[in-house]
């Protein structure tokens, strides 16, 4: 946040923006939230679908649209300090409308102009979440607006579910109409902002929570196998291309096997997708208009590399992965790759071509949802790239599938607010709505891809920083960024005191380049109770080498071996045992 504003006049870091005032001197805090706010020059997109304004005005009083118009027709108060965006577009702030918010994304998000993060959580049912929302509306948090769902509600395990899938890992499971709505009573006490359900919850209880939730206010979203099914039950949003895919296979065992060894890794999501059967679509399409239900396709995440839009988007990755203010961990790095290295580099001829088959496919029912008159909103859903960049790749993806691209715009703003029912206030720039703003460089119904090109961001009625600080979240996640190995088994089980170097293998499932051994000394002596990295070497996806140096075992002892992820601070494995004896 800016607390102290040269009155006079400022250039902004970011080029082209100016402010301009009415007198020498500093202008502080409170000042600051008094005086009015104009934003002045720039060519307005509002959000609702209206053709834009260009040398638009709009005035900001007490965090709120005051005014919007063109100039001469809106007149800014004498005490305003004036926002020059000439030359630039401005925005409503973007609204990414499916991510999975960690401690490190705040800055992310901020400077590529996202407002507002719909957070989709996996395996926890609030706490942490509920502390970044506060944090962040309390200006302690630097950071987005949160609306939260808390774990999704769902279905006991079934037979052909994948070990550890979706019915139990993460969800609240729930098998009658009493269990269904005392869990959607229990997330609006938490605070909740919308509820989310997984794909195997039984449509008869699709159906009592839709009830329970929107007596209580609160909008539906959910993962599905059948997405007519869900339209019909009354959910406001299905999500993935997957959602919608799976649900044009038509012969209910074959689409649940497809779905099954997807979620179990025996096949890639980006090879699924050439399964769906397009003659399908129709009917899916005609289900989710006619009931108003929206759609989050998050094809970035998977499908990016398939884009013409591919090396841009690399470009731009690399910019922020190499920029050493943003400190992102090094699994950013390693997920975001891993998406190209998985289609160009593992890949053979056969499976590429597969992956293409299913990229046309999904940019035909992105298409043909669009032109029915569905409701297309968009979201990052990380971790396989960027959180906030994802959301800006899948608009240029949707744009590039056939979608309008005043459509797309409100598929990030608008539309998110609208099917979560927060539409009142947030969405577009309108007089009365919180004053939200995203000002870029460049014009996004010509070329998409200026919406990531941020400028400026005004959220809540106040100019933020948008630039990488280094920053470092006050509460820090418990839970990794990417799958870490839970099970370890390491070899030696137990060495004798001083003696080494010691070679160490870990062996486990999921082991990434990035993850690194960790060795703590449990009893004894008061020397060594922290743990200490130890150097690390990636051997394959289930085993990492780890040397140990004589002084780090140099009293008996029982120590503990877990694995991190490098950059993160409380995330880590189970633990495993080294037993360091007597020497002789």
């Amino acid at each position: 946040m800016r607390d102290h504003l040269p009155a006079r006049r400022q250039r902004s870091s970011r080029a082209g923006v100016q402010m301009t005032g009415e007198r020498e001197g500093r202008i502080g805090p409170k000042e600051m939230i008094g005086r009015p706010l104009v934003v002045q020059g720039g060519r307005l997109i509002d959000g609702t679908g209206r053709p834009p304004i260009n040398d638009a005005v709009i005035v900001i009083e007490e965090g709120r649209f005051k005014a919007v118009g063109r100039a001469g027709e809106v007149r800014a108060p004498a005490d305003a300090r004036v926002i020059d965006a000439k030359g630039l577009t401005v925005l409503p702030g973007f609204i990414d409308g499916h991510g999975h918010l960690e401690d490190f994304h705040g800055e992310l998000y901020l400077h590529l102009g996202i407002t507002t993060c719909v957070t989709i959580q996996i395996f926890q049912d609030g706490p942490w979440t509920l502390a970044q929302k506060r944090g962040t509306e309390l200006g302690r948090i630097r950071g987005p607006r949160i609306w939260m769902s808390g774990r999704a509600i769902g279905g006991a395990r079934v037979a052909t579910d994948a070990p550890d899938g979706r019915t139990t890992r993460g969800n609240i499971t729930v098998t009658t109409p009493d269990e269904a709505r005392r869990a959607v009573r229990r997330k609006k006490e938490l605070g909740c902002d919308v509820i989310k359900l997984n794909e195997f919850l039984p449509l008869e209880l699709v159906k009592v929570v839709v009830e329970e939730a929107h007596r209580l206010g609160l909008p539906v979203t959910t993962h599905t196998m059948d997405a007519i099914g869900a339209a019909r039950a009354g959910v406001d949003a299905i999500e993935h291309i997957w959602g919608v895919g799976t649900s044009s296979i038509l012969y209910p065992p074959a689409r649940e096997r497809l779905h099954i060894d997807r979620l179990g890794g025996l096949i890639d999501q980006e090879i699924a997708n050439s399964y769906y059967e397009t003659e399908n679509f129709g009917p899916i399409i005609d289900a989710m208009v006619e009931h108003g239900v929206a759609w989050t396709p998050t094809i970035a995440k998977w499908l990016r590399p398939l884009s013409p839009s591919a090396e841009r988007f690399r470009r731009r990755e690399r910019e922020i992965l190499e920029n050493p203010k943003a400190k992102l961990p090094a699994a950013v790095r390693a997920v975001t790759d891993n998406a190209y290295d998985k289609l160009f580099k593992r890949y053979d001829r056969e499976r590429l071509e597969r992956a293409k088959i299913g990229y046309h496919k999904a940019n035909e029912f992105i298409r043909r949802f669009v032109a029915a008159g569905g409701i297309l909103k968009e979201g990052s859903d990380p971790p396989r790239g960027m959180a906030a960049l994802l959301m800006h790749q899948a608009l240029v993806m949707d744009v590039e599938a056939g979608v309008p691209p005043m459509t797309a715009i409100q598929a990030a703003t608008l539309n998110v607010a609208k099917t979560f029912k927060k539409d009142e206030d947030y969405g577009s720039v309108e007089v009365g709505k919180v004053a939200d703003l995203s000002i870029i460089e460049g014009d996004p119904l010509k070329d998409m891809w200026a919406t990531q090109n941020v400028k400026m961001v005004v959220m809540d009625g106040k100019l933020i920083d948008i630039a990488f600080t280094g920053y470092k979240n006050p509460i820090p996640a418990f839970y990794s960024y990417q799958t870490l190995p839970m099970d370890l088994d390491i070899e030696p089980k137990s060495v004798t005191a001083g003696a080494g170097p010691i070679t160490l293998k870990v062996r486990g499932e999921g082991i990434w380049p990035f993850h690194r051994v960790m060795l703590k000394r449990e009893f004894g002596s008061l020397l060594n109770l922290n743990a200490v990295e130890l150097p690390t070497k990636y051997v394959s996806k289930q085993e990492l080498e780890a040397q140990i140096a004589p002084e780090l075992i140099g009293e008996p002892g029982t120590y503990t071996v877990t694995v991190k992820a490098e950059g993160e601070t409380l995330p880590e494995s189970h633990r495993a045992h080294l037993i360091v004896g007597f020497g002789s």
